[in-house]
């Protein structure tokens, strides 16, 4: 080695040395607490393939139970809530927030206004977060491959559905609405409704792999949310994401390995 490379390389270990040190030195940033609730449609807009039977969420019984909810969220102390609409929605959600917060709005039946809402207006927020988006999905297609190919998978879905419906409708019977986001957000509930998606992996492999593209556009969808959380969240937030609860494997797998970001358990938060 000449003694001019050897000089330069000096240079550039010393350079990558102190840069190295700088960082080691520089105070992190405090990370994001992010809580992912997991929720029914308190709306019931009969969007989801499992159709369920809400209870009125505006009776006086149910309006008790959700204010029990808030209260136990609030401990949380959230510096900003997220909620399951399009991000183009967002003034249309402002002008409705601040007509709550004026006297001049009654809250819908949306679980994104009876928690959100209370929550954003009880810590004097000045606006929630819309953060949804959606990728179109070929289920149909894959129903239709399954029903020429892979009759097996279509009973399984069925009754699958079936079993989920009866618990659902079995949850909104006999529990309040703490319990049943309680219930909804038990890791061992999360764990068996998530494995009915990836079970629509294998409708079509080594084939047209249908069954792994409707996958995959679930996954997409839900990287595409978590790119809008990560477009808002600041060092030192607290998020609280109300999110139907089909979404939350995901979304909390993404919170796990977001270095900027800790994952907290709403089940410490939820009557």
């Amino acid at each position: 080695m000449t003694r001019l490379r050897a000089a330069v390389c000096a240079i550039v270990l010393a350079s990558v040395s102190a840069s190295v040190a700088h960082a080691q030195s520089a105070p992190e940033a405090e990370p994001a607490q992010v809580m992912i609730l997991g929720s029914f449609h308190f709306a019931n807009p009969g969007r989801d393939i499992v159709k369920v039977e809400v209870a009125d969420v505006l009776s006086d019984a149910k309006q008790a139970e959700i204010l029990a909810v808030v209260e136990t969220l609030a401990r949380f102390r959230p510096t900003k809530i997220v909620i399951e609409h399009r991000p183009s929605t967002a003034s249309r959600i402002d002008s409705l927030y601040a007509a709550y917060r004026a006297g001049r709005h009654e809250l819908s039946r949306n679980e994104s206004q009876q928690l959100g809402f209370r929550l954003a207006a009880r810590f004097e927020h000045p606006r929630l977060y819309p953060i949804d988006e959606f990728a179109d999905s070929p289920f149909e297609a894959m129903l239709a491959y399954a029903e020429e190919h892979d009759p097996a998978f279509l009973v399984f879905f069925e009754e699958e559905m079936a079993r989920i419906a009866a618990e659902s409708n079995r949850r909104q019977r006999d529990h309040t609405i703490g319990e049943i986001l309680r219930l909804g957000n038990d890791p061992k509930n999360l764990m068996a409704d998530h494995a009915v998606y990836l079970r629509f992996a294998r409708v079509g492999a080594g084939d047209t792999f249908i069954g792994a593209e409707v996958a995959a556009k679930w996954y997409e969808r839900n990287i595409r949310i978590f790119a809008n959380l990560q477009r808002i969240t600041e060092p030192g937030d607290r998020l609280l994401v109300i999110y139907g609860t089909g979404h939350v494997p995901i979304l909390r797998e993404l919170v796990t390995y977001e270095p900027g970001m800790t994952l907290v358990d709403p089940l410490e938060y939820l009557p």
